[in-house]
């Protein structure tokens, strides 16, 4: 059986596919306090080298559409080599980038490269294992690369402090070239089928399939929801916590990585509690349970306006993204065999423009109150716990497709 094959070397695959995962939220997160110093350095205002970070998140959300039906054909080793090779030396440029176009060039190419690991990774493990026993092993990733996001803005901090903005990139390079020679030399290929043939009609009719099918997309939709809730709160609470209610920098860093530290306990409370309670009854109740949290947030926010009320509130219902993000991807790509790395990629597109969409809506909703943030949040949270009954529950009983 395929879930044996890494029995022994769990703990390093884990690992390894947790810091595989990680590399986006790192080329994301770390280089963030260095921005003002890149716009002194290159001349440019900070608006235009906020740029940089809208083509990677662009370029990261859109790649994964083709890099997943490029792993069903010729398999996840070549297409996650391929991706690492790519963040690497792309990676580099951004080091040795002498102006804007060049850095935004080079940031472009950098997340086409680290789009592949995101598809590969989900795609691996619904290789290697199935249902339950998947969601286990995704929460055990997630928990493991949750740690980028709350170490890479000191990280990056750091390194800008003692080295430059440009030993941010270095570093990156490194990584990923570590990561490049790991999967080289200790991660087998995991398809278990070489029948699938790439063409562009052939991409075009598999995501049609994946969009047909019902029961995956509530699990997608439900995924996607959970997700773009934590976007609009990562948009709003930088104003909400410092500006509007006054908290310092410093303390803004320590009430937003609580979030962090307990979406990670609620991913290994999941990863012991779904083999028993079964993928679909756990991602059930997490919907339930960070719609209600969301609903109390619009209500908090809207009649009583205090911190020590809504901050407890927005831990909950980003936490609650360690029951259902896991367990949302495993559902989704479980429900597919040929297709798996199609599946994973329309899955990570979908969350990442879903979120996108989020965190637009509360700028444009901002009027210098919580509320908008609150308002998106919680209307995430209740669509979630939507697409699960409508388009999930009726399904449960029938035959899967």
């Amino acid at each position: 059986m395929p879930q044996q094959r890494f029995a022994t070397d769990s703990t390093w695959l884990i690992l390894l596919l947790g810091a595989l995962a990680a590399t986006a939220p790192l080329a994301i997160d770390m280089y963030l306090p260095a921005l003002p110093a890149i716009a002194d350095q290159l001349g440019r205002p900070i608006s235009q080298i906020q740029q940089t970070l809208t083509a990677f998140m662009l370029g990261y959300a859109l790649c994964q559409l083709i890099y997943g039906p490029l792993s069903d054909r010729f398999g996840r080793r070549p297409v996650i080599l391929f991706g690492m090779l790519l963040f690497s030396a792309a990676s580099l440029v951004c080091t040795l980038a002498q102006n804007l176009d060049q850095l935004l060039a080079a940031r472009t190419v950098q997340a086409l490269g680290g789009g592949a690991a995101s598809v590969v990774v989900t795609a691996l493990v619904r290789d290697l294992y199935r249902g339950e026993a998947a969601a286990r092993m995704m929460s055990l990733v997630v928990m493991s690369m949750t740690l980028a996001p709350l170490l890479a803005p000191l990280v990056g901090g750091q390194l800008l402090l003692w080295f430059g903005w440009r030993s941010i990139f270095m570093l990156l390079t490194l990584l990923g070239l570590l990561l490049t020679a790991m999967i080289w030399l200790r991660l087998p290929e995991t398809r278990q089928s070489n029948l699938y043939r790439f063409s562009a009609s052939r991409m075009l009719t598999d995501y049609k399939t994946a969009l047909g099918h019902r029961q995956a997309m509530g699990y997608l939709l439900c995924g996607c929801f959970s997700t773009a809730g934590m976007f609009a709160f990562i948009t709003g609470s930088p104003f909400v916590y410092i500006q509007y209610y006054g908290v310092s920098e410093s303390l803004y860093g320590i009430l937003f990585g609580s979030n962090i530290l307990l979406m990670m306990l609620f991913n290994w409370a999941n990863s012991r509690l779904i083999m028993t309670t079964g993928l679909a009854r756990m991602i059930g109740r997490a919907a339930l349970f960070q719609a209600v949290v969301g609903v109390l947030i619009i209500v908090v926010a809207n009649r009583w306006d205090q911190l020590f009320l809504l901050f407890p509130l927005l831990v909950l219902f980003v936490g609650s993204i360690g029951l259902l993000g896991a367990n949302c991807s495993a559902a989704v790509v479980s429900s597919f065999d040929r297709i798996a790395g199609s599946a994973a990629a329309l899955l990570g597109t979908s969350r990442f423009l879903t979120g996108a969409l989020a965190a637009i809506a509360v700028s444009v909703l901002h009027d210098d109150t919580a509320l908008p943030m609150a308002m998106v949040m919680g209307v995430c949270g209740c669509l979630g716990y939507l697409s699960y009954r409508l388009m999930v529950v009726p399904t449960l009983n029938q035959p899967s497709h």
